[in-house]
């Protein structure tokens, strides 16, 4: 093989493909496309930021109007029975509701690539003193419908589309010719049929991968500057590009070096296509579903709430036998006012269901991670499946990220639950010097880095099978010859 036999073919199919009708479609397919993912990318995060900022508005208000209302107490500007639910300096009641501190997970400034994660969970959450359902699911933050059906981001675009498009100009590398009758003219004239071969399969995928990549480069330089494209986030992802579309690029010369025709060619190439990206993942879903089940949202939620109503019953009848065995102490205690009932009941509701419904939630969680992991450890068995989970990391909306905003997330419950309960234990009603010493949930100042395992993951799942075929379709070109 020859450097000059093949750039001289490389030359020559290029001049094929700028006259080739199906040639501009795919470029104008993967344009259009890229274009469309983009927008919705967009769209996606200012919704996801105009959210964030709505909550901490929100969240500013709230603590004012306690602020204002509990200086006018202090003051004795306000005259009356104030109910518990409404009174400033009600810690139970406060932490549970009325002060909810806002926890936000910020978008990555490449988080328009893909959704990931970002479509199932809220990007800001209104953290109470009460128990982790009564905030985590209070919202449902997309339709089912589209849930479903998911999204167009460029994620899609990439694992899906893009590989269609490289097999649509690579499906007839040699069997097009050998249809025609001009493939033995043009392997008889060749200084290197190798080279020649070689060099139309370069030019025929690098027109898809860098329509693709220059596609990449313009969204997110018109979308977010110039600072994310100097990112090592941004290079993992148009290296995961060329990888992937060299894959299928491969893929493609590898079957047509069995001298099959053009149609065993494109069916057996679309076989292989739907197998990695549909059937593949599916499979890998399955089988962790199957091994690790896990109760759905809605039965997680079910049972949350089914756990606060049973510690709510469970108190009632506590009380009820309470009073029936010793009435002179229960009609004391109605002496004392029913404000103070009512605090000291929510408290006790509160602690014991929050055991419970943790319970509930840490098995939920426990089997998730299972299916996280084991869906880890298969998807290398699919380089689609590979290929959207290190896109939904790279783009800040992957598994990994939105775990560790979860654990973020339980301890800063942790820690605002205590300060509310210590508080109300101790008989002590809410001041000014509390409210300014309020927890404030941890802010990430910087964007999200790329999880270590990705590159790896890429290297081992896309490039190394790539690799591997290169060297399958080398061997199998040099024994190609016309039929």
């Amino acid at each position: 093989m020859t450097l000059s036999a093949f750039l001289a073919a490389w030359r020559f199919e290029w001049r094929l493909l700028r006259r080739d009708a199906a040639a501009w479609a795919v470029l104008a397919a993967i344009l259009t496309m890229s274009a469309l993912a983009f927008f919705n990318g967009a769209e996606r995060v200012a919704a996801q930021k105009a959210g964030i900022e709505d909550a901490r508005r929100d969240e500013t208000q709230r603590l004012d109007a306690l602020r204002n209302a509990l200086a006018d107490l202090t003051a004795g500007r306000v005259t009356g029975e104030i109910p518990p639910f409404r009174d400033p300096r009600n810690p139970v009641f406060v932490g549970g509701g009325s002060a909810a501190a806002v926890a936000a997970l910020e978008p990555d400034p490449l988080g328009i690539v893909a959704s990931g994660q970002s479509d199932l969970f809220p990007a800001a959450l209104k953290v109470t003193s009460g128990t982790k359902d009564s905030f985590l699911f209070a919202d449902e933050i997309e339709n089912p419908a589209h849930l479903a059906s998911g999204s167009i981001d460029l994620s899609f675009v990439l694992v899906f589309v893009f590989p269609l498009a490289i097999l649509a100009l690579c499906f007839d590398l040699s069997a097009g010719e050998r249809e025609k009758g001009t493939l033995a003219l043009t392997l008889a004239s060749a200084e290197s049929p190798t080279a020649v071969l070689l060099g139309k399969l370069a030019a025929r995928a690098g027109l898809p991968i860098l329509a693709m990549i220059a596609a990449t480069f313009a969204g997110v330089f018109l979308l977010r500057g110039a600072e994310p494209i100097a990112s090592g986030a941004f290079a993992l992802l148009v290296a995961a590009i060329f990888a992937y579309g060299a894959f299928w690029a491969l893929l493609a010369a590898v079957v047509d070096s069995f001298g099959k025709s053009s149609a065993y060619n494109a069916l057996a190439l679309i076989a292989v296509w739907a197998g990695f990206t549909m059937i593949a993942p599916a499979a890998v879903n399955t089988l962790a579903d199957a091994l690790y089940p896990a109760p759905s949202r809605a039965e997680m939620t079910l049972a949350a709430r089914a756990a606060t109503t049973d510690a709510d019953r469970n108190r009632d009848a506590a009380l009820a036998r309470y009073a029936e065995e010793h009435p002179d102490a229960v009609a004391g205690e109605m002496m004392r006012g029913a404000a103070e009932e009512r605090t000291s009941r929510r408290l006790a509701v509160l602690e014991t269901a929050n055991a419970r419904v943790e319970e509930v939630m840490a098995r939920h969680e426990a089997q998730l991670a299972r299916q996280r992991a084991l869906a880890d450890r298969l998807s290398f068995l699919s380089p689609a499946l590979l290929m959207y989970r290190s896109l939904a990391d790279i783009a800040g909306s992957g598994d990994q990220r939105y775990a560790e905003f979860s654990a973020r997330l339980d301890a800063f419950h942790v820690q605002w639950r205590n300060f509310f309960w210590s508080r109300a234990h101790a008989g002590q009603s809410l001041t000014a010097a509390d409210y300014a010493a309020l927890p404030r949930f941890p802010a990430v100042a910087e964007a999200a880095s790329v999880p270590a395992g990705v590159a790896s993951g890429l290297a081992a799942g896309v490039a190394l099978p790539a690799l591997l075929l290169a060297v399958l379709a080398w061997r199998g070109l040099r024994r190609c010859k016309a039929a």
